[in-house]
């Protein structure tokens, strides 16, 4: 008797399905996007095609290891209810928030998403007729900040998303103008007027229209203030102190990179890709793209989405810090 007792307690152990290792969580989890949720990470096996959806919340269990890439979570409709979906699929709170660590493990991945600031007086020697770059003066925010250029969800084919054909054809003709106008909180609309100067030219409709339609959620008020806090927190580096400080000057892509990490950790440098264009018989930093990998909007530091991506190659090894003006 106690043999068939064990056999049928065996059995029934068997037949529940038995989670990869994991780390025990509680809380909730919200998704952000709609992702697939699988009983296998490694077979991402769904013969159900179970999902989570954009803005529902689910009862949290675990994550798949300290430094996750999957939570595991209840999903009602499914059979069985509990799945492994993927981290940048949505945020935790609660005792979740608590028990999770922010950072993503290094990875060799392609990034989830480039962040592209412009120094904006290099930027306005190509362009000098728009109207940003007109009134640019050497006592504005630009003149001595990195500059919002765009955050765009990779890979690079993800732009225009469920956005009319109207809307296309003004993208495609880059016709900033005849995009239709954000509607933004005050607040936010005066930050990104400072830290965006090329919104003067609509290149804040664009940015959405092209890019920020295919951010999950796609809502243009959590785009940008997404993008704002990221640049604020590069604004607040020790590379911002340095450009500032030796405007006119040549400097070289080794000590802008050592000046990144001092602020974003051993490494951030490495991960930037500085984009230079000759004006004249100078050579000047016009752009710097930024590989991220993580959930953004869950609040992850920049230095965190930075680390989690994959080194890249500089374009030039020293240029101009170009001041406001034609030179």
């Amino acid at each position: 008797m106690n043999m068939i007792r064990t056999l049928i307690f065996t059995a029934s152990i068997l037949s529940v399905p038995l989670a990869q290792a994991q780390v025990e969580m509680s809380g909730s989890f919200r998704a952000t996007q709609d992702c697939p949720a699988v009983q296998s990470i490694k077979k991402k096996t769904n013969p159900d095609g179970a999902e989570v959806k954009n803005g529902e919340t689910y009862v949290l269990r675990g994550k798949n290891k300290d430094q996750a890439t999957h939570y595991f979570v209840e999903v009602p409709t499914a059979s069985p209810a509990r799945r492994w979906v993927s981290v940048a699929c949505g945020t935790v709170d609660g005792e979740a928030a608590a028990a999770t660590p922010a950072a993503n493990p290094p990875s060799t991945d392609k990034p989830d998403f480039i962040l592209a600031v412009s120094w904006q007086p290099a930027f306005c020697e190509g362009l000098p007729n728009k109207t940003e770059c007109k009134n640019q003066t050497p006592d504005r925010f630009d003149a001595t900040h990195f500059a919002i250029h765009g955050l765009w969800p990779q890979p690079r084919s993800n732009v225009n998303c469920n956005i009319t054909a109207a809307e296309k054809q003004a993208v495609d003709n880059r016709q900033f103008d005849q995009l239709p106008p954000l509607q933004l909180s005050p607040e936010l609309h005066q930050e990104l007027a400072t830290v965006m100067p090329g919104s003067q030219s609509s290149l804040d409709r664009y940015e959405w229209t092209k890019h920020g339609t295919c951010y999950q959620p796609r809502d243009p008020e959590i785009y940008y203030r997404d993008t704002l806090r990221l640049v604020r927190e590069l604004n607040a580096s020790a590379a911002q102190a340095f450009m500032a400080a030796n405007i006119g000057k040549t400097v070289t892509t080794l000590e802008l990179k050592a000046k990144f990490d001092e602020t974003l950790g051993a490494g951030a440098g490495d991960r930037m890709k500085f984009s230079c264009k000759k004006d004249g018989d100078r050579l000047l930093l016009v752009e710097i793209t930024i590989g991220l990998r993580g959930n953004i909007t869950s609040g992850l530091p920049l230095a965190e989405l930075i680390a989690a991506s994959a080194p890249t190659a500089p374009d030039c090894p020293r240029f101009v810090v170009d001041p406001v003006g034609l030179q």
